[in-house]
């Protein structure tokens, strides 16, 4: 997805409402959108963040959590689907009929994939393991491949 397309999807959420009394200009919804990108992926702290944009770190975390918050409401009921009563009764059948082990309706898993990162940036990605990583996680039902 790109940069614009999900500003333009976060855009009801995000728009900056009118405000009579305030000095300041208020900040756009692609620059919100930009600050939340550039914390999460670069893990940098929020001053770091906020000196990039020219605010102030409580404004980043700001920004952060409303993006997040916009994300969740927009975009995650058309990504993720909680299945209703007959549905979890349907795959956990699946799930056993392939396993054995009866009441499952999905799995978890995780694991580390290991990247090259900057000296700079280094210690934000190190796992417990003592070496940079992204930690990545899944979540599937009996219907994956």
């Amino acid at each position: 997805m790109s940069f614009l397309k999900l500003c333009d999807l976060l855009e009801d959420e995000l728009q900056p409402k009118m405000q009579l009394l305030k000095a300041r200009a208020p900040v756009s919804v692609k620059k919100q959108v930009a600050i939340a990108l550039y914390k999460v992926a670069s893990c940098s702290e929020y001053r770091v963040v906020g000196n990039v944009f020219g605010v102030h770190k409580s404004t980043v975390k700001k920004y952060l959590y409303r993006v997040v918050k916009a994300i969740n409401k927009v975009m995650a009921p058309a990504y993720i689907n909680i299945p209703n009563q007959d549905e979890a009764k349907y795959i956990a059948m699946q799930f056993e009929n392939m396993s054995h082990i009866p009441q499952i309706i999905g799995c978890i898993d995780g694991t580390h994939v290991p990247i090259t990162v900057l000296e700079e940036g280094y210690r934000d990605f190190v796992n417990r393991k003592g070496w940079a990583s992204y930690n990545v996680q899944a979540i599937v039902d009996c219907c994956v491949g």
